[in-house]
């Protein structure tokens, strides 16, 4: 069921409509009388509030319905705070492959000064192979590179036995974009209770936004399997060859 529905399916069940009254009288006695600022209990305005909502998000529909091939091309939308998972009937054309641009090679000390925040390491995995920052958005991004080991395949779209991303969602709610087709598994789910999604089977499109939110046609490659985790403040993004269990034990271990 899209997002849009089930948003609009738990906000008509806050509605209690009772049947319609006979307002002829009603009407009539007020029009007779000076005018008075009606006053609403707190009832009446979580439900002028809940109708508010309602009439915002049909109106944000009826838009999304009339982008042209959007309303049949996009199945499903959902997302975290800092990425979005749109599934599609079809995959757009994937991008010639491409060497990955993780910005600018660096340490973890290094990195530390350039980021606005503390680097997340997954203990599971020890030192990464590379670091590299970013500075195109809010706070800056992360990339770990680990090399493939056993226990640690290597991945067709990396080449890489694990890569691993963070940076501030809270600050760029919209920066990373996936788009999955129906071969590929999409599942919420939550690890130690921060909630995440596991992107797995059929290799998906993997791209990037600017701060206008506007789509970066150089960002676009495929990507394998991928945990997208909200870590307090920060959007984590794991990478591999690896299962979702392996996936959730490498977020697990993050210090």
């Amino acid at each position: 069921m899209p997002e849009l529905e089930r948003m609009l399916t738990r906000l008509g069940d806050e509605l209690d409509w009772p049947a319609t009254p006979d307002l002829t009288a009603s009407v009539t006695s007020r029009l007779e009388q000076p005018a008075r600022r009606p006053r609403l209990g707190f009832a009446g305005l979580r439900r002028s509030l809940a109708v508010a909502v309602v009439g915002l998000l049909l109106v944000a529909g009826t838009v999304f319905a009339a982008v042209p091939g959007v309303r049949h091309a996009v199945l499903d939308f959902f997302g975290l705070r800092g990425a979005t998972v749109e599934r599609r009937e079809t995959l757009p054309t994937p991008p010639p492959e491409r060497p990955l641009d993780l910005g600018t090679r660096t340490t973890l000390a290094g990195a530390a000064d350039q980021i606005g925040f503390a680097p997340l390491v997954p203990a599971a995995l020890g030192e990464p192979d590379g670091v590299y920052v970013r500075r195109g958005l809010p706070g800056g991004e992360l990339s770990l590179t680990y090399l493939a080991r056993p226990g640690l395949p290597r991945a067709r779209t990396t080449r890489l036995g694990a890569l691993l991303s963070e940076f501030r969602g809270d600050l760029s709610p919209e920066y990373l974009g996936k788009i999955v087709g129906p071969a590929t598994k999409a599942e919420r789910l939550h690890v130690d209770g921060q909630p995440a999604i596991w992107v797995e089977g059929a290799p998906h499109l993997f791209f990037y936004r600017d701060r206008r939110g506007r789509f970066v046609d150089t960002s676009l490659r495929l990507a394998q399997n991928v945990l997208l985790l909200e870590h307090d403040r920060l959007l984590i993004r794991i990478e591999g060859a690896f299962d979702r269990q392996r996936a959730i034990e490498l977020a697990r271990s993050l210090r």
